[in-house]
Formats: C-alpha cells, sequence, structure tokens
C-alpha cells in the first residue's frame, strides 16, 4: 500500500508594517526650525518682553530669516502657549502666571515621567552617551553660576528625549510644556537661588536615563518636578497670591541650606 505523505497545512499571518503616523502638529522646515529656536530662546530670556505686542516684521528683523521660516516659527511658538496671534492686532507675548504655572506642573508630573521612562528604554547606545555627555554639561553650567547654559542643555535635553522616544503625542505634550517652564525659571531662579539645585536635578535625569533604568528615572523625574513646584509656590507665596506656607522665603529672600 502506497503511504502518501500529507504535509500540515499552517495559518501565516501577514505580518504588517508600522507606518509612522503624522504628527497633528505642523513641521517646520530647516529654516522654521532655527527661526523658532532663536524666537523661542529670545521669548524665555526675556529679551523679547512677557505681556508685549510685536509684529511679524520685528521678528523677521530680530531673527533674520525669511518670512516664511518667521511664521512656520510663530505657529509653532502659538502651539506651546508662548504668543498668541491676534489677526489684525499684531502678536502676543503671553504674560508670566503663576498659578497658570502651578497648574501646568500638575501635567508636568506625568508627561515628564512618561517621556523619560520612555527615552531610557528606547535610546541608542549613542544616544545614551549623549546623555551622559549632557549630565556632565548640566554640572559644569552649575559649576560656571551660569543661567543660560544650564538654560541651553535643557533644551537640548527635551529635543534629544523627542528623538529617542519616537513618540510624536507625547511630542506635542511635552513641548506643550516646556517653554513656559523655563520661561518662569529663567525669570524666578536668580531671586530664590534655583540654579545649582535645578542644574544638578537635571543631571540627575540624564545620567539615570544613560543608565537605561525606568524606575530610578521616575524618581529623577519626580524630584526635578517637586522642584519646579516649590519655586512656582515660593513665587506665589510671596506675590500674595497663595497663603505662606511655613517655611517658604519671600522674594529675595536666601533660602535655607
Amino acid at each position: 500500500m502506497q503511504t502518501v505523505s500529507v504535509k500540515s497545512r499552517r495559518r501565516v499571518t501577514p505580518s504588517i508594517p508600522r507606518a509612522r503616523l503624522t504628527s497633528p502638529r505642523p513641521s517646520l522646515g530647516r529654516a522654521g526650525e532655527r527661526a523658532y529656536r532663536v524666537i523661542e530662546a529670545a521669548i524665555v530670556t526675556l529679551q523679547i518682553a512677557p505681556g508685549s505686542t510685536i509684529s511679524e516684521a520685528f521678528l523677521i528683523e530680530m531673527s533674520g530669516f525669511s518670512r516664511t521660516a518667521v511664521r512656520e516659527a510663530i505657529r509653532k511658538l502659538a502651539l506651546e502657549h508662548l504668543l498668541v496671534i491676534k489677526p489684525k492686532n499684531g502678536i502676543y507675548v503671553t504674560e508670566i502666571d503663576t498659578l497658570a504655572q502651578l497648574r501646568l506642573i500638575e501635567v508636568r508630573r506625568e508627561i515628564d515621567r512618561i517621556v523619560f521612562q520612555c527615552v531610557a528604554l528606547r535610546a541608542s547606545p549613542e544616544q545614551r552617551h549623549q546623555f551622559w555627555q549632557l549630565s556632565e554639561q548640566f554640572k559644569q553650567a552649575v559649576k560656571n553660576d551660569d543661567a543660560l547654559e544650564l538654560m541651553r542643555r535643557d533644551k537640548e535635553l527635551k529635543e534629544l528625549c523627542l528623538r529617542c522616544a519616537e513618540n510624536e503625542f507625547l511630542a506635542v505634550c511635552l513641548r506643550s510644556t516646556q517653554g513656559l517652564s523655563r520661561r518662569f525659571w529663567y525669570r524666578y531662579q536668580a531671586e530664590f537661588d534655583f540654579l545649582s539645585t535645578t542644574g544638578l536635578l537635571s543631571a540627575g535625569v540624564a545620567a539615570v536615563i544613560a543608565n537605561g533604568k525606568p524606575q530610578l528615572v521616575a524618581e529623577s523625574a519626580k524630584h526635578l518636578v517637586d522642584n519646579a513646584e516649590l519655586l512656582a509656590k515660593r513665587v506665589a507665596s510671596a506675590c500674595g497670591i497663595i497663603i505662606p506656607e511655613p517655611g517658604l522665603p519671600m522674594l529675595g529672600e536666601p533660602i535655607p541650606g
């Protein structure tokens, strides 16, 4: 009797390639990105005063970029709540709002933690080396008492995180908080002596991301946001916006310890 070999049939599920989703945020060309960086830096370092009304022509002259690049930058800065576009009335630079800063910190607690943990898991060896370098650069900025350098390194840290996380939705959330946070810190860090504390906490975040340990990253992110909240509460107390908490120094007073 002839034996018939029957091969088992296996159902094969075709693999579905992962398509990169289009970000809901308008993309910037190279010139637009450079214009954005110049204008954003001028706003967060108070070279362009909060509450002022400016024109597109002013930003073109100030930044040195074309009208198209500046318009792209303005759209992005409006999404980040640093500018408000008023048709026929110019462009309004948002005020520094301490209560809004406290509300923003509530959101930052979760956003920063999620972003930093994603990055700790996904960063490549080369990117981890970049985080190590940033950690050392934060420490150097503290050593030099250089607030502008610390601001630049903070911007680099967040941009590197966004490249590593590869999640366009996290990018929208993180960018919506960072410009306002940096501007508030720059405005008040000197009165309350927050440069060294913030710089060292940022160095710690960069270092634990480089190590790739999500649990430690979560703890470091918490400490960094706690520090931002403490500054905001001290400003609010000093300005009479909220009832001063016990032990919080008034504006201009040194921080104990």
